[in-house]
């Protein structure tokens, strides 16, 4: 795992903001969402509250995006140029539950 993944995962478990050259951790609604951010776009809420996480990655199949992702446990990968969520192919643009 890279270093700047290891920053934003303690910032993430920390519940504070965060930012480090492409990635950002933002905590909002009083500590209870905290938004992960590559290259200005949105790629995984979780609300702490309730535990729903979400992930998209914002129309970029990048391997920073999925790196970033991987990181905070949401498994994707890519095959033939195609992007995959435990097993099944998502689509870069649509937002998805982490199961």
């Amino acid at each position: 795992m890279r270093k700047i993944e290891n920053e934003m995962l303690y910032a993430v478990r920390s519940r504070k903001n965060w930012h480090s050259s492409n990635t950002e951790v933002r905590i909002s609604d009083g500590g209870n969402w905290c938004k992960v951010y590559l290259h200005g776009n949105l790629i995984y809420t979780h609300c702490l509250e309730s535990g729903e996480r979400k992930f998209t990655l914002a129309g970029w199949n990048t391997p920073t995006t999925r790196s970033r992702l991987n990181a905070l446990g949401v498994n994707v990968v890519q095959r033939n140029f195609t992007p995959y969520y435990n097993g099944e192919e998502i689509s870069s643009y649509k937002w998805y539950f982490v199961k």
